[in-house]
């Protein structure tokens, strides 16, 4: 299968059951919702997805493939890409340096030797990445600013940038809108919509703003205190009573 799938995916922290049969598919070329809240073990599933942590039990397959045998740069290097909620840029760097270390830094693990003599063509596509990226995600007029210089609207698409200009053909956002204001979510979302359907790109996205999560995902997973609880079209998560009893505490479900 093309994308991400997450079968009876169970994690423990000692005594704590983290995330407890969460099964899940992220198809490639679509935007899918994982939403819950606060607490109810989204993170660790994307955590437990990228390899930084280890579930107990279940599976994860990126197009087919088992990742579960993997180290964090392997699946990395099989397509899947990651960010989190706290932003981490280097502020020194410019715009345009960020991005191009999430093309290079694929490289990481790979020919030791052309870690140091690069081939022409090498430099060659890192630029035409970087450029690319920079103009998909609108902020090539500020290429040349350092990092540390921006507001957090245009922080927030450099750090998709950066993800963008890698070689990933999965990726996982995690509260990728967080400081954003209105005006703001609204032209991320528009390029998170321009990024999949030009690069068929598959996104797995958590996100507490509902707007976003609304008009972006074609499917949402609900999960809360770790367990699924329903999934389902945009409409359908916003008329089931078991959604509106986690978030709202209500004795709806």
């Amino acid at each position: 299968m093309n994308g991400l799938e997450i079968r009876e995916m169970r994690v423990r922290f000692g005594g704590l059951t983290a995330v407890d049969g969460v099964s899940l598919t992220a198809p490639g070329g679509r935007i899918t919702g994982l939403i819950g809240p606060n607490g109810a073990g989204k993170t660790t599933i994307f955590n437990a997805c990228t390899g930084l942590v280890r579930p107990e039990s279940g599976q994860v397959r990126l197009d087919g493939e088992d990742l579960m045998g993997l180290s964090v740069p392997a699946r990395a290097r099989r397509g899947v890409g990651r960010t989190f909620q706290r932003m981490e840029l280097f502020d020194s760097l410019t715009v345009a340096e960020n991005v191009r270390l999430g093309r290079e830094a694929g490289q990481a693990g790979g020919n030791a030797v052309r870690h140091v003599v690069a081939r022409r063509s090498d430099g060659e596509q890192v630029r035409a990445v970087t450029e690319a990226t920079l103009e998909l995600c609108d902020i090539t007029h500020i290429a040349d600013r350092t990092a540390g210089a921006l507001s957090t609207g245009q922080r927030r698409l450099v750090e998709l940038a950066r993800t963008l200009a890698g070689r990933f053909s999965m990726l996982l956002l995690d509260e990728p809108s967080s400081g954003l204001d209105r005006y703001e979510t609204e032209r991320f979302a528009e390029i998170l919509r321009r990024a999949v359907a030009d690069r068929g790109l598959g996104i797995l996205l958590v996100e507490h703003d509902m707007s976003l999560v609304m008009t972006t995902c074609e499917h949402i997973y609900v999960v809360d205190f770790g367990r699924p609880i329903f999934d389902g079209t945009p409409i359908q998560v916003q008329t089931s009573e078991a959604v509106r009893a986690a978030y709202l505490g209500s004795d709806a479900a």
